[in-house]
């Protein structure tokens, strides 16, 4: 059996695809890559289908051994890599050869960098995704982040198809003083007072530290809604809740699938992955768009993704 080994697994990585659909009725999170462009990007260097998976890895510092050779691309947030001490460069197809040691650093800029194999990981699937949810204990290797020494099972290589690498334009790394996240209003828009909303979308507020899979954490002035819980009820990717604190939260992959807090609308999810890469520091502003407006933006990335992967 080819497996790779992680001699190191860092802080925070986990084995993920593109996530799970039809779960969120039974309180299970769709989990998937934090920067799926990322993801699409490496499949496709190494000649992967759609729903292959790959090591989602938080901060870099990840060291790995395979038991055979093997051909890997690292994609997303742009690291120093290392193959037996000697630099490659991140996006190129790379030759591994059973018992080298690959070794990925901390990103120069961005959170989440992908490790693709070929062949692939072939953990279990469970509710057709390989996705890790730690929160609910599916998925990945064992349910949860991955451990030093962890030995991952590789699917069968297959020779890669895109020998020039990953495209370089799918990158969701922005380096700007100001990320603007657009979101689309929901029906609490109306019910918050006018003040809150003019704050909302006329404040800057700030990635904190308090950041994860679940959620992004904001902090600026405290947006006061003066509403300490609400019934609960169905929440989605995005969701920018305000508790009672009036930091708001912006949801993400492994967020939970009811909340009771007032959640004035969503952030597209283009401007999601945008943010899943933010670190702690970066300056971010509200900007509200129509249910249109949303749909020719993803519909414009959708077309120009696609095009890039031809």
């Amino acid at each position: 059996m080819r497996t790779l080994t992680l001699d190191k697994a860092g802080i925070a990585s986990t084995i993920q695809d593109g996530g799970r659909l039809g779960t969120l009725h039974a309180g299970i999170a769709a989990a998937g890559a934090m920067d799926p462009l990322a993801l699409k990007a490496g499949q496709h260097c190494l000649g992967h289908r759609a729903g292959e998976a790959a090591i989602e890895i938080a901060y870099g510092n990840v060291r790995a051994t395979p038991s055979h050779d093997c051909a890997l691309v690292v994609t997303g947030a742009p690291a120093m890599l290392l193959i037996d001490n000697e630099s490659v460069p991140m996006r190129s197809i790379q030759t591994l050869s059973a018992g080298q040691t690959l070794t990925i650093g901390p990103p120069s800029e961005g959170i989440y960098s992908y490790l693709h194999v070929s062949g692939g990981f072939d953990t279990q699937p469970i509710f057709n995704s390989r996705s890790t949810s730690p929160r609910e204990g599916i998925g990945g290797l064992h349910g949860s982040y991955l451990r030093d020494q962890d030995t991952v099972p590789l699917g069968d290589g297959a020779p890669p198809i895109d020998t020039d690498g990953a495209d370089p334009g799918l990158c969701s790394i922005e380096q700007r003083a100001v990320l603007t996240l657009r979101y689309v209003p929901g029906y609490q828009y109306d019910e918050l007072a006018p003040a809150l909303i003019q704050r909302l979308n006329g404040d800057h507020f700030e990635v904190t530290s308090k950041a994860n899979r679940m959620g992004i954490t904001l902090n600026g002035p405290p947006l006061k809604t003066g509403v300490e819980s609400l019934l609960s009820e169905a929440t989605c990717q995005g969701a920018i809740q305000i508790p009672p604190n009036g930091n708001p939260i912006v949801l993400m992959k492994d967020r939970q699938t009811m909340g009771g807090y007032p959640i004035p609308g969503a952030v597209i999810e283009s401007d999601c992955v945008r943010l899943a890469q933010a670190r702690p520091g970066q300056k971010i502003r509200f900007a509200a768009c129509t249910p249109q407006e949303a749909d020719n933006i993803r519909w414009l990335e959708h077309h120009y993704v696609e095009t890039r992967l031809r």
